[in-house]
């Protein structure tokens, strides 16, 4: 079958510059080659879409990889310190125990000696009081006796006082005898010789009086010199009272001070039974104690054994980094290829394939600067990527290179504010490592102020790239 110039002109032009157009026909052989080509576009457009979700997923997870590599070498590290430390812990801790044991001995030994003590204290103090309960006894007993003593002086200073009184009346009677005695014998003297005798017998009655004068003399002094007595004996026994009665007081007093004492060692004696029960639940505890430091010890080992696995783990994920880091090359490598084809016609994508890119991008964008928000609230590291030419919106950036005026326009300012806007994450992550944490909540606000003129830039492209595929026109081609 021939084919009309005209119809295999059209197919020719559609086929070159693979644009739409109705098949003829006439042109079947021109129709399959121009079907097969607009189907390699669309998949050309499946595997440049696949391609960027891989490297920015690829970007990720080499990032996280690093990150995890150096978290779980900073854990291994504080594993192993830890352990170390918690060993010589242990080892010190079992040192102490073994002090402590040795003094709780001797604290047991004490609490004996201390108990046994007291128990002989008690009974010497049991001893005590039932003296000074005799002793008091006594001094009652002996100050009731020297009352009656005192009683019986008082009767004995009646009795002399009636004795002095009575050779008083003697004397009294010795004088007038002896008056009458010189007057019996002045009258005999005066009768004569009729009175001589009378006169004998008036001087042997006067010589009477004056002996018995003599004698209640005598008898005056002695009972005087037993007055002067009894009065001493009195006041002895009143002294003697009074001591009593003292000694008596401060016997009770000593009696209550024992009394005291005694309830004060009983409570020692209740302290004793309580700390020696406190004693054997501290042996218990340090038995317990013994137990759990061998346990810990055995602990420690298997710790020791963890971190050199988790070091080796860390190691294993290290030497993943790099094959990640390759693949990510080929692929970022392999993206910009595609970039590049995407600029020839017959691989030229489709612009809604760029504004899913884009959306994308945007969608990235924005949970970067929430991770940065994040550091500066809580001024902790998080994973955050540095790399401008690595991000979900570097990597779109940096693989496509668009030829309409328009959108060149915008596209040319948005790397200067995307590398400004990433340096930001690198001073968040050196002011939170050196502990400057005012700058924090600054270096954020300077990150969204650049975001939002990002996003501008962003929605223009939109905008501008909408409204060139209305006019079918793809951000790869310059408008006829």
């Amino acid at each position: 079958m021939r084919i009309g110039r005209k119809s295999a002109k059209i197919a020719i032009d559609s086929i070159s510059k693979l644009v739409d157009m109705n098949y003829e026909p006439a042109n079947g052989e021109l129709n399959d080659i121009h079907r097969r080509l607009m189907g390699g576009r669309k998949e050309f457009e499946q595997a440049v879409t696949k391609a960027m979700d891989a490297v920015i997923q690829m970007s990720s997870m080499d990032l996280a990889l690093e990150a995890n590599v150096e978290t779980a070498d900073q854990i291994s590290t504080s594993v192993s310190t830890a352990v170390g430390a918690i060993r010589e812990s242990t080892e010190s801790t079992a040192g102490i125990a073994t002090e402590v044991s040795k003094a709780h001995e001797n604290l047991t030994t004490t609490i004996i000696e201390v108990s046994d003590e007291s128990g002989k204290i008690m009974e010497d103090i049991r001893r005590c009081e039932t003296e000074f309960t005799s002793i008091t006894e006594l001094s009652s007993a002996a100050i009731s006796t020297a009352g009656g003593m005192k009683k019986d002086i008082y009767g004995l200073l009646d009795i002399i006082q009636h004795m002095n009184e009575a050779i008083a009346a003697i004397n009294s009677i010795s004088a007038q005898t002896n008056l009458l005695a010189l007057n019996a014998s002045i009258e005999a003297a005066r009768a004569g010789e009729a009175g001589r005798g009378f006169a004998v017998v008036a001087e042997e009655i006067r010589e009477l009086a004056d002996e018995t004068k003599s004698l209640t003399g005598r008898m005056g002094a002695f009972v005087n010199s037993i007055q002067e007595a009894s009065r001493k004996s009195s006041d002895s026994v009143d002294t003697t009272v009074q001591e009593l009665e003292h000694i008596n007081e401060n016997i009770q007093n000593v009696w209550e001070i024992t009394k005291s004492n005694r309830t004060g060692m009983e409570h020692i004696a209740d302290s004793v039974s309580s700390l020696a029960a406190v004693s054997e639940e501290i042996s218990s505890s340090m038995n317990e104690l013994d137990h759990q430091m061998q346990y810990v010890s055995g602990q420690c080992q298997n710790l020791e054994g963890d971190a050199d696995a988790l070091a080796m783990a860390s190691q294993s994920i290290a030497e993943l980094v790099e094959p990640s880091k390759t693949i990510e090359s080929n692929l970022s490598e392999s993206t910009k290829i595609m970039g590049n084809m995407a600029r020839d016609a017959f691989y030229m994508l489709d612009n809604q394939i760029i504004l899913n890119c884009l959306n994308s991008a945007v969608k990235a964008h924005e949970n970067w600067l929430a991770t940065l928000k994040e550091m500066a609230r809580s001024e902790k590291l998080e994973v955050l990527q540095t790399d401008c030419t690595k991000c979900g919106l570097g990597h779109f950036y940096y693989t496509f290179k668009p030829v309409n005026p328009e959108v060149i326009q915008i596209w040319k300012g948005i790397d200067g504010k995307h590398r400004e806007f990433h340096s930001y994450g690198v001073e968040m992550i050196s002011a939170i490592r050196g502990g400057r944490a005012q700058e924090c909540r600054k270096i954020y606000e300077k990150a969204e102020a650049c975001s939002k003129e990002l996003i501008s830039d962003f929605k223009a492209l939109i905008k501008i790239i909408e409204s060139l595929s209305n006019a079918n026109i793809r951000i790869f081609e310059v408008e006829p």
